[in-house]
């Protein structure tokens, strides 16, 4: 049953009886009705109060929607109670206007028992409040505790690794204890919150202050060569660049949980028409570049790339989140979201960019710390996540180097590139910071040598192939068309739908240029699941894309309804209105073989499937259709609405397809 229907159901009743009562000639008297009514009114405003102290203890967006439904209720019955009691509440006021009789003709009142049961009353709901905020806020907090990881050679020493030392193996440890811990279930609710105080939100836009920013040309003007200060321009609007304003709200060009963006973008640039070498951030807002630290801090940022090529690119930029913009809303799970939300960003980044004919590498192995240093930047508020390289660099700097598809390089010399010494985490993000330590190049340990049990035992014995629905031909379309850049500029998140169908040509199209074009950037771990609700010629269910033989292959379980993808994805109803519901996985095997070790594959993993995303809402625009990327569900609902077993994968996005129902929102 309907939410609102659920919360209208008092409502309905109450009406009902009197329908039924009047009916029968036995209508009620005004007294009895404003007696129901005030006894409704106590228990929405419980409900109300109740589901906002729960909500903003733990930040559950299902509570939320429960919590407003009610408080429209609260207010039809407040204006109900109104309406009964007006005549009283004058009747007060007129007749304090008469004379007072003299007080001692006035009979001593009765025992105020009716006062103290009120005031005893009123102090067991403050009781019965602030027990209710501590169990929504400490109830089951169990933070998790972060060691640094040793030094790879030291313990190594040239044997055989040891698990109970192996750097990979506690790496990937720490991964699956961090993913359980920022995991939702509707248990989950009750026995855990979180452990940090992440107080209020920062800044929406980050301000250099003292200096001459440098305005950058509108997006679109024209340039001098194939890349120079205008093409930057271009590139960084369409990566995070403010799209549109509504109201107070700045809307970017890429999408962000909660419209929070905590993306930050700098700028090294080296040899750019148009742009003086050294170290620049971009303001979003004003679309400027304000100069940022030390000229020769450039120098210092380009050493944490391990690949020498990359180092003399033209422009190197790069990308860090400043966590308490999410973490003030989404708390532990921060770092999923923040990853989430850059990997749209750089997928915008690569459309541009190739829209505009520049050149772009996504870098792997670099040192973050060493970044971070160079920025002047407290790793544990914001960290260093991307690093990108624009344009080509000099013939001479890729002599003796070789990038993979990765962005890793590769070269002749044995000794491997080595990061800085490790670093502790900063404790005051709890997880988060945690998580970011962990997964930093200067935690890496290479590849791992074992996997751990739960992943062995997950990739053992792999299902035979199940029948299979082949898809229509697909047509190619060359990446970076010259439409990129206006589908960048005019994507919006779309919450409601129609209930038309899509068409199986077009779901086949979205789900080849998805995971075909540019292909993988930084893992190979993502997999594509999707939910049909609504597709011409396909049986709604759930399905496994597999992109070598353009099929689907259903997923083996019950056909999910509209319904159960619905409360899998925390009673959104976005997730179950949609025609199509794109499903993300990681398959733990891939990103743990992470050639820079397992915690390192997570981020990169996570990123990947951000890449993806952003490729739905881009794929979306250029049909006319909606969507809307989703990181807030109950993760065991969601693998098994899907079919995956959590033993080898972990569902971490969902993104909504279908046919526009209304306004798009941010």
């Amino acid at each position: 049953m309907p939410k609102l229907l659920w919360v209208a159901l008092p409502l309905l009743l109450a009406a009902a009886v009197l329908a039924v009562s009047m009916v029968r000639g036995r209508t009620p008297s005004r007294h009895a009705i404003n007696i129901v009514v005030s006894v409704l009114l106590l228990v929405y405003v419980a409900a109300t109060a109740g589901l906002g102290i729960f909500w903003v203890a733990n930040q559950q967006l299902p509570v939320f929607d429960w919590h407003y439904l009610f408080g429209y209720g609260t207010v039809l019955l407040l204006s109900l109670h109104l309406v009964f009691n007006f005549p009283l509440v004058w009747r007060f006021f007129v007749r304090r206007r008469r004379k007072v009789p003299d007080a001692s003709a006035i009979a001593p009142p009765a025992a105020p028992r009716t006062l103290r049961r009120g005031v005893l009353g009123a102090l067991g709901a403050v009781v019965a409040a602030g027990a209710a905020y501590t169990l929504g806020l400490r109830q089951g907090r169990n933070e998790l505790k972060f060691d640094a990881a040793p030094d790879p050679v030291a313990s190594a020493g040239g044997a055989a690794p040891d698990p109970a030392t192996d750097p990979a193996a506690q790496a990937l440890a720490w991964v699956e204890r961090f993913h359980a811990h920022t995991s939702h279930s509707r248990a989950g609710v009750f026995s855990s919150a979180p452990a940090v105080s992440w107080g209020d939100p920062p800044p929406p836009f980050k301000r250099v202050v003292g200096t001459a920013d440098l305005r950058l040309p509108a997006p679109g003007a024209a340039r001098a060569t194939p890349f120079d200060l205008g093409a930057l321009a271009d590139i960084l609007w369409h990566t995070t660049g403010v799209t549109e304003r509504r109201g107070g709200l700045h809307l970017r060009a890429s999408p962000s949980s909660g419209a929070l963006f905590s993306t930050e973008l700098y700028v090294a640039a080296a040899a750019l028409p148009g742009l003086a070498p050294g170290l620049w951030h971009h303001d979003p807002r004003a679309h400027a570049l304000a100069p940022w630290g030390r000229p020769a801090a450039r120098e210092q940022l380009v050493q944490a790339l391990a690949d020498g090529a990359l180092r003399d690119a033209p422009v190197l930029v790069v990308a860090t989140a400043i966590f308490r913009r999410t973490g003030h809303k989404y708390r532990d799970r921060t770092y999923r979201y923040v990853l989430a939300d850059l990997g749209h960003a750089l997928e915008n980044l690569r459309v541009a960019a190739e829209t505009l004919g520049v050149s772009v590498q996504f870098a792997a192995a670099f040192d973050e710390s060493r970044a971070a240093q160079a920025l002047g930047l407290d790793e544990g508020e914001e960290g260093v996540l991307a690093l990108i390289a624009l344009g080509e660099p000099p013939v001479a700097a890729l002599q003796g180097a070789s990038i993979t598809a990765a962005g890793r390089a590769s070269t002749s010399e044995a000794s491997p590139w080595r990061a800085a010494a490790p670093s502790r985490p900063n404790a005051a993000l709890g997880v988060t910071a945690a998580m970011h330590a962990a997964s930093s190049l200067r935690a890496a340990a290479g590849p791992l040598q074992r996997l751990s049990a739960a992943v062995a035992s997950g990739t053992a014995g792999q299902a035979p192939p199940r029948p299979h629905v082949a898809l229509p031909a697909t047509a190619s379309r060359a990446p970076g068309t010259p439409d990129g850049l206006r589908l960048i500029a005019t994507r919006r998140s779309v919450r409601r739908y129609g209930r038309s169908p899509l068409s199986l040509q077009l779901l086949a199209d979205v789900l080849h240029r998805i995971t075909t074009l540019p292909g993988t950037l930084l893992s190979t771990a993502v997999r594509v699941n999707l939910v049909v609700h609504e597709v011409a010629g396909l049986a709604a269910g759930a399905y496994r894309y597999d992109p070598q033989r353009h099929a689907l292959v259903p997923a083996g379980v019950a056909p999910a309804s509209r319904a159960a993808s619905r409360a899998a994805a925390l009673d959104q109803d976005v997730i179950g209105d949609a025609a199509v519901v794109f499903v993300l996985s990681i398959d733990r095997a891939s990103f743990a073989a992470d050639a820079l070790g397992p915690a390192r594959g997570y981020r990169h993993a996570l990123l990947e499937a951000g890449l993806v995303g952003e490729r739905v809402y881009l794929e979306a625009a250029a049909h006319g259709l909606g969507a809307c990327g989703v990181g807030a569900f109950y993760d065991d609902e969601a693998s098994a609405l899907v079919g995956v077993d959590s033993a080898r994968e972990w569902v971490v996005h969902f993104a909504a397809l279908g046919p526009r129902g209304d306004t798009p929102a941010a």
